[in-house]
């Protein structure tokens, strides 16, 4: 297999000498665009892009699927079932695909090829400052989920430790061993009702998860063996704390390991060409994820029941308690402005036909896990459903590992997006144009990011509920699906009104 060097030019780490490198910075890391020769000018403003109509499906594709597949199970949950889900889905996706093509519009308008741009252009100033914000925003809280998934996913794929088979002094009955005489008066404790609060957890913990059986010393006839296993279990008894698990396996320590190992070196580079090969791997990785969710489904395993399988929403507030979940995933309309201007034939009509494809993929993905892990876990889903699955489960562990391999790569390609909006505020609010300020840009870039990736792990190590998290960008996603796009139509439908009227004028006076 051909090994692939990402950013080992030393020169991709230092300064930029190209003048129009910010300039571009602000626009799609997914999207290729040639650059032009000097002095060359597109016509109508925009040049040609080189994307196929099947190429556009799928880039548009591969923006809208990612990590936010993993809590639409419980997103249907929280909808009140399937019918639920799907209603909500369905109606809302109406309004996703229109927002994209009012920006293909607004874009060929305004002759702008980014989504803030556009609303810049179209809605004036403070709103496009606003856009800016909530799109720096929206990156920064979306690389906090992030870091929760690494976090979630690494612990879950550790392997509780197995308890050895008893040593010389171990406990057997009827031929059969059953672990050390302290486990065996810890089972009997707890059926009898008089566990110390110390064992409580654990306990029910191993008879959840089926670690090991053993025949509680309490179903023995003679109760004289039980002052000998309660002398044995005192002097079994750890201190406290001394039970607990290595510190090389820690939540926080995995998450700051893995995030300082390969995230931090990835986001420094000025350049992420190696986003092509994360692309395809976050599609292999989504797709095989839902696989597994439906398959699972279709063949369960014996241990996994499912709780209670809602029918009906509780009420219309935990309806729209989902949307933020459904928005969340169906995002791509940030991405979406110059995935369009960098199609062969940039036309609106094309673009409704390659939005609608690429919704209904997505809308088969998501509604495909959606339905088949809420069904199998029922109203006791995890927000992350791979976490509701047993930890042993090797089909489900690749699919883990699928999802850190992901996160890892799409950490820095969201970084590199949200990194350019700041950098272009910045220089706006210093009143430098973009393509001039290239003197102090590596110590400005290398500033910015390290910043940005402290406070996002930070914020990941103590904030562990992804669901919060969700629920926030989840809101702001909304935003770019909703009320950005509604506005920017407004706005261009009061600007043809106003050209329209002076000339209509004009006609009625030659005529009169």
């Amino acid at each position: 297999m051909a090994q692939v060097s990402i950013n080992s030019d030393l020169g991709e780490w230092g300064l930029s000498t190209d003048s129009g490198e910010r300039a571009r910075l602000l626009q799609s890391p997914s999207v290729d665009i040639a650059p032009k020769s000097e002095g060359e000018a597109p016509p109508g403003g925009l040049g040609r892009g080189t994307t196929s109509t099947l190429g556009a499906i799928f880039i548009v594709v591969n923006a809208c699927l990612g990590a936010g597949l993993l809590n639409f199970p419980a997103a249907f949950s929280t909808a009140g079932g399937v019918a639920a889900g799907i209603t909500l889905q369905m109606a809302m996706l109406v309004f996703i695909i229109s927002g994209l093509v009012i920006l293909a519009y607004c874009s060929q308008a305004s002759n702008e090829r980014t989504y803030q741009e556009v609303v810049w252009a179209v809605c004036g100033k403070l709103t496009g400052v606003l856009c800016e914000v909530a799109i720096a925003t929206y990156t920064f809280g979306t690389c906090i989920a992030f870091l929760i998934i690494i976090g979630d996913q690494q612990d879950k794929s550790e392997v509780p430790p197995q308890y050895p088979p008893p040593s010389p002094g171990g406990h057997a009955v009827g031929g059969k061993e059953h672990g050390t005489p302290a486990q065996g008066l810890a089972w009997a404790r707890h059926s009898s009702g008089s566990s110390p609060s110390w064992l409580l957890g654990p306990l029910d913990r191993w008879r959840s998860q089926q670690r090991w059986r053993t025949t509680p010393c309490s179903s023995l006839a003679s109760p004289s063996l039980l002052p000998p296993c309660a002398v044995i279990a005192v002097m079994a008894k750890e201190p406290e704390g001394a039970g607990s698990s290595p510190w090389y396996t820690d939540r926080k320590f995995t998450i700051s390991l893995t995030a300082f190992l390969f995230i931090l070196p990835l986001s420094i580079p000025r350049e992420i060409g190696f986003q092509k090969y994360a692309s395809f791997l976050s599609v292999v990785g989504t797709w095989y994820v839902t696989a597994i969710v439906i398959i699972k489904y279709i063949w369960p395993d014996k241990e996994m029941t499912p709780a209670d399988i809602l029918n009906r929403p509780a009420s219309w507030i935990a309806v729209f308690n989902a949307m933020p979940t459904i928005c969340f995933g169906f995002q791509c309309h940030v991405s979406s402005v110059p995935v369009f201007n960098s199609m062969r034939r940039p036309e609106v009509k094309t673009w409704g036909g390659v939005v609608t494809a690429a919704m209904v993929i997505a809308l088969a993905v998501y509604m495909g896990t959606g339905i088949c892990g809420f069904l199998t876990f029922g109203a006791a889903v995890d927000p992350d459903v791979l976490l509701s699955y047993p930890s042993e489960d090797m089909a489900v562990a690749v699919a883990r590992a699928f999802i850190i391999l992901s996160v890892l790569t799409s950490y820095p390609i969201l970084h590199f997006c949200g990194r350019a909006v700041v950098e272009g505020l910045w220089l706006r609010y210093q009143g430098m144009p973009v393509e001039e300020d290239v003197g102090r840009e590596r110590r400005r870039r290398v500033l910015q990011t390290l910043v940005w990736f402290l406070l996002t792990l930070l914020l990941a190590l103590f904030i562990p509920d992804i669901g919060k998290v969700i629920s926030v960008i989840g809101g702001l996603a909304a935003c770019f699906i909703f009320v950005f796009p509604g506005l920017c139509l407004i706005q261009a439908k009061l600007s043809e009104m106003e050209e329209v009227k002076p000339a209509s004028r004009f006609l009625v006076v030659i005529n009169y």
